[in-house]
């Protein structure tokens, strides 16, 4: 039985040599030991070729180097990757309830998508990013090779979420750029409405186009066969690894599966998001001219008006002063010709009462006048006043309504161009990686590199692992960008902890 079993592995390994005897002698491989790495599909899946792959043996050197890249790319995932995935499951659990609130509150069509976002961040942390670290920590540990449904949902939520949440930036994106380029017509485009309806679009969306790998990923096994030989076939060791994996079965799918990943995560974002930011941040700049313009002409027109005023107010003082001296004189020299007039007899009468009385009614008019010009006068400074306070009250308003604008939009900004710098290094690295391998698969959703990645390139482990890490960064980092960049978001997250430990103390308090 010993001897039937070597006999079929020499027959297997002389037929692995032929198969591979012209891509072995050439020249992008050729070197004193080449390394064989073959599979054999054990399940029925349709696709019943030997796949094997040939690359020249490392040397002495590049497997010390090889070996540090793997204890590096190991550190990263035991120690780096639960730090940011703890991180983001907090951040994104504040950033979603405040948030929310914050749409309760003001109905703020961008908090709400603000909050879906936070929500799918932390889905995916808890359901893509964790069993990703789980078997990195121990391989038996992995959610994915429990079962085939375990496969298939893993697998199908690692891409709904990242999809969804490439959607869901870009949705903001075009929300900010609408309220930037149209304001106008933005308090009836942007509204809660129209963003639900938004949001039930793209879960849709997303849910059919990602439904295919519930059909088409299998948890499978294979057999490996690892040949390592030197000096023209003379010396030669081998292994026969059993691999499970979960992935497309397909290869016909699994090639266009990576090309769609591709312009769905990362192409067809990538060119919305950049497009609309440029035309914001053009905006903003045109935006900020025409505000420093207006402002120095509200200041020389408010110089103008306060000198105006002025004039104005000196020009009626003089106007009724001399109105008033007029007066006085007028019923002066009348006073006075009604005295001339009368006969001395008349004169010397006691009727000095009656002059008297004139006089006092003389007086009592040149009060009133006085009086009346003086009101006049206060009520004129009041509402000059009153016009002054509601132009600055005004000013003020728009001013903080425009700042409030600007941050808003450069904090989106920031969670746009995080979202490109930090994905488009996993995609693009899964495409060269496949397409050099030639085995197009999913790779950052299949955790277990070691199924795809053979000794002698063990050194790409490390940029696996970084594109990774590059990803579960971009699930994690939006509650720092809103924490840095979001006055508002300051203030709410301080009123929510100093809340809480308010009604912490009454309760001990009532208590005792």
């Amino acid at each position: 039985m010993d001897e039937n079993t070597q006999n079929t592995t020499r027959e297997l390994l002389r037929y692995i040599l032929s198969l591979t005897d012209v891509e072995r002698h050439s020249v992008s491989v050729h070197s004193t030991c080449q390394f064989i790495h073959c599979t054999f599909p054990i399940n029925d899946l349709g696709d019943h070729n030997i796949t094997c792959g040939v690359t020249p043996a490392a040397t002495t050197s590049d497997v010390r180097k090889e070996n540090l890249f793997s204890l590096i790319a190991k550190h990263i995932h035991l120690y780096i990757y639960p730090l940011f995935i703890l991180m983001g499951i907090l951040g994104n659990s504040l950033s979603c309830f405040i948030m929310f609130l914050n749409v309760r509150r003001s109905g703020y069509p961008t908090s709400l998508y603000l909050t879906i976002l936070a929500f799918v961040d932390c889905l995916f942390l808890l359901g893509s990013a964790i069993p990703d670290w789980l078997a990195q920590v121990d391989y038996k540990l992995d959610i994915k090779h429990l079962s085939d449904f375990s496969c298939r949902f893993v697998y199908w939520f690692g891409h709904f979420t990242t999809h969804l949440s490439a959607g869901l930036v870009v949705g903001v994106t075009v929300e900010r750029f609408i309220a930037v380029q149209y304001p106008l017509i933005a308090h009836k485009v942007n509204t809660v409405t129209h963003t639900r309806i938004v949001l039930i679009v793209l879960i849709i969306f997303f849910f059919l186009l990602d439904s295919p790998v519930l059909i088409l990923v299998k948890h499978f096994k294979e057999y490996g066969f690892n040949v390592h030989t030197c000096n023209n076939d003379t010396g030669y060791t081998y292994e026969k690894p059993v691999i499970v994996r979960c992935a497309l079965t397909n290869r016909r799918y699994e090639q266009a599966w990576v090309y769609v990943d591709l312009a769905v995560y990362t192409l067809i974002p990538f060119f919305i998001i950049v497009t609309l930011n440029s035309l914001i941040i053009r905006r903003l700049i045109d935006a900020q001219r025409f505000r420093q313009r207006m402002f120095s002409f509200n200041n020389n027109n408010t110089s103008r008006y306060d000198q105006q005023d002025i004039k104005h107010r000196h020009y009626s003082e003089s106007h009724e002063a001399i109105e008033l001296i007029e007066a006085h004189q007028r019923h002066s020299r009348r006073f006075q010709s009604t005295l001339e007039t009368q006969p001395l007899a008349i004169m010397l009468r006691p009727q000095l009462s009656q002059i008297d009385e004139r006089r006092m009614r003389f007086n009592t008019k040149q009060s009133s006048i006085s009086t009346e010009l003086s009101t006049l006068s206060f009520e004129l400074k009041l509402r000059s006043h009153h016009r002054f306070e509601i132009s600055s009250i005004r000013h003020k308003s728009m001013h903080t309504s425009n700042s409030n604008n600007t941050r808003l939009t450069i904090l989106l900004l920031f969670v746009s161009c995080s979202f490109l710098a930090l994905t488009l290094p996993a995609v693009v690295l899964n495409l060269i990686m496949s397409r050099k391998s030639k085995t197009l698969s999913s790779t950052f959703y299949n955790n277990h590199l070691s199924s795809k990645t053979t000794d002698n390139n063990r050194s790409d482990k490390i940029y696996y692992t970084i594109a990774r890490l590059l990803m579960i960064i971009n699930h994690s980092i939006n509650f720092i960008l809103y924490f840095v960049l979001g006055k508002r978001f300051r203030r709410d997250l301080k009123q929510l902890f100093t809340g809480y430990w308010r009604k912490l103390y009454r309760s001990r308090y009532s208590n005792k």
